[in-house]
């Protein structure tokens, strides 16, 4: 039986919530306790006294830490294993994982838990260091109490404790699981105002209703929770990069080839081989330049240079040289068996602009190919970036200057689409 004790000067508020719906079904089969805990009970005078002014001055009154500790202490002497949850908002954020985390602790090492539910200004600051084991918020707001914010951190636990609910694979499809929301539900009528139900969710093909309810939850979760998908630290799919040389821009905007240089050939490959692109394209219709950046990848990978820096040589083993953009999207589906989705950059914004926020969940949640394209010169041309799937937002800096090099642009691109974030 999960034991929680509430502390709050209204433990009536929790009179209802203790008694209805899956808390009280809950309460009733002995998968949980909850007693409340008037900290008035525990008054540091007859007057029923448990707050005072704050050292230092300020409006509102402070929990003072007789009463808090008190009421602690005597839950803890007859229930040993109970961690002590401090609702602040200056706490944790509260989510899925961590609601997670405190079920499995209760049902792996039996720990009970006590809400210390303030008002006014909040407790005294050695409360929570010395007494609460965690500190959580339910967001970026401010509540008038703790009471709520303790109703909906028990809610979310209870649901994942085993028979709480009636049907526990309904749990595994749920919002916030996998890092993805809860794709979209229908019901009867079918149709309503005009409004249809998807015509894939009654063929009654179970397979294809499971990829659909898939690919609408991470559609949903790109344009809405982007973040969320954050927490997958890895990418999903075969990733490159290409780098364009014909058609790219001059400064007057004139389609244009521009030359390859060494420097861009090396560093590019670095930055594909730390991050393990599959591989790193460079695009460039004249034969002869092409030869030319052969033998610098030769040298490095076969010759002298293959043994003066291994590094190098790793590097460079990314590298393939092609003659147009559409040798890249045939060899890229020789291999995969399917096109790749283009991701275009860009130092200008565009019309299909899509964030590095929603880039990264895409990566995190697709098996599909795909190719982040680059442009030398001034910039990819329209028609190239007419045959993009994505135009990737612009690298934002904290200047008006925008004229980074393709190679430091590329390790930019690169780094915030794949590294994790903390």
């Amino acid at each position: 039986m999960l034991n929680i004790h509430i502390l709050s000067l209204f433990p009536e508020l929790f009179d209802n919530f203790t008694r209805l719906t899956l808390v009280g079904k809950s309460i009733k089969e002995g998968l949980l306790d909850i007693q409340t805990v008037h900290l008035r009970d525990f008054a540091i005078n007859a007057q029923g006294q448990v707050d005072d002014t704050p050292y230092g001055g300020g409006s509102g009154m402070i929990l003072r830490m007789e009463p808090a500790v008190a009421a602690i202490e005597k839950i803890q002497n007859t229930h040993p294993n109970s961690k002590v949850i401090l609702p602040t908002p200056r706490g944790a954020v509260f989510n899925q994982e961590m609601a997670r985390a405190l079920a499995e602790d209760y049902q792996k090492n039996g720990v009970g838990y006590i809400f210390l539910c303030s008002r006014y200004e909040g407790v005294d600051e050695r409360i929570a260091e010395n007494y609460a084991d965690l500190e959580v918020s339910l967001g970026d707001f401010v509540l008038m109490g703790g009471e709520a914010a303790a109703m909906c951190m028990l809610e979310a636990i209870l649901r994942l404790i085993p028979g709480a609910i009636g049907n526990p694979d309904s749990l595994k499809s749920e919002s916030f699981e996998n890092h993805l929301l809860e794709h979209p539900q229908y019901t009867k009528p079918r149709e309503f105002r005009s409004s249809i139900v998807p015509d894939i969710l009654l063929s009654g093909n179970h397979e294809q209703i499971r990829k659909w309810r898939h690919q609408k939850a991470i559609e949903d979760t790109v344009e809405r929770r982007p973040e969320l998908i954050d927490g997958i630290e890895k990418i999903t799919c075969d990733l490159s990069i290409a780098l364009i040389h014909y058609p790219v821009l001059d400064k007057n905007g004139q389609v244009v080839t521009s030359s390859i240089t060494n420097i861009d050939v090396h560093d590019i490959a670095r930055t594909a081989r730390t991050f393990d692109l599959k591989n790193f394209y460079i695009v460039h219709p004249v034969k002869t330049l092409r030869l030319l950046a052969a033998r610098i990848c030769e040298h490095w990978e076969s010759g002298y240079g293959a043994t003066y820096n291994p590094n190098r040589r790793e590097a460079l083993s990314v590298v393939k040289l092609v003659c147009d953009f559409d040798d890249v999207l045939l060899d890229i589906e020789s291999k995969t068996g399917a096109l790749p989705k283009v991701v275009s950059t860009s130092a200008k914004p565009g019309e299909k602009i899509t964030s590095f926020a929603s880039m990264r969940a895409i990566l995190r949640t697709t098996e599909e190919t795909h190719l982040i394209i680059l442009g030398t010169g001034w910039g990819l041309t329209d028609e190239m970036h007419s045959r993009a799937h994505y135009q990737l937002e612009p690298i934002a800096g904290y200047s008006d200057y925008n004229h980074l090099s393709v190679r430091a642009a590329a390790s930019i691109i690169v780094d915030r689409l794949l590294r994790p974030l903390d």
